[in-house]
């Protein structure tokens, strides 16, 4: 059994569970089709994989270690070797929740949080919050 910490900013909660499978942790977040993260080292999340491009309007967010977290999530810590190790709530890096898109700007502009984008090569093709990149 592993420890791990969900978030969740639609309700501004945060809380610690125990669960077999880091699946299982997914599960009770109501995260399916995810991606992974690293906020740093010994420090990893999943989101639900397109979650920021979810209309603004219809997305709840906040910021964690300088990145922005769009939607439910969950942590979970890590060893050197990779392995998933227990994740206590308080070992977890302050939450700051935003009530939308204009705290999120507000907080990109005080380099609280970076502005999420996408880039090959350098060059930027997508940043939050344009629509998705065809």
């Amino acid at each position: 059994m592993i420890r791990y910490v969900i978030v969740l900013p639609h309700t501004r909660h945060k809380f610690s569970v125990t669960c077999e499978t880091l699946l299982d942790a997914q599960r009770i977040a109501e995260i399916g089709d995810v991606d992974h993260g690293v906020l740093m080292p010994g420090l990893g999340y999943c989101v639900y994989e397109h979650a920021l491009f979810v209309p603004t309007d219809k997305q709840a967010y906040c910021g964690i270690a300088g990145h922005l977290i769009a939607g439910p999530a969950v942590f979970y810590g890590f060893d050197e070797a990779g392995e998933t190790i227990d994740l206590r709530l308080s070992e977890f890096p302050d939450v700051r929740w935003y009530l939308g898109v204009n705290d999120v700007e507000a907080a990109i502009e005080r380099g609280e949080i970076e502005r999420p984008c996408m880039a090959f090569n350098g060059a930027a093709f997508w940043q939050w919050p344009d629509p998705p990149p065809k």
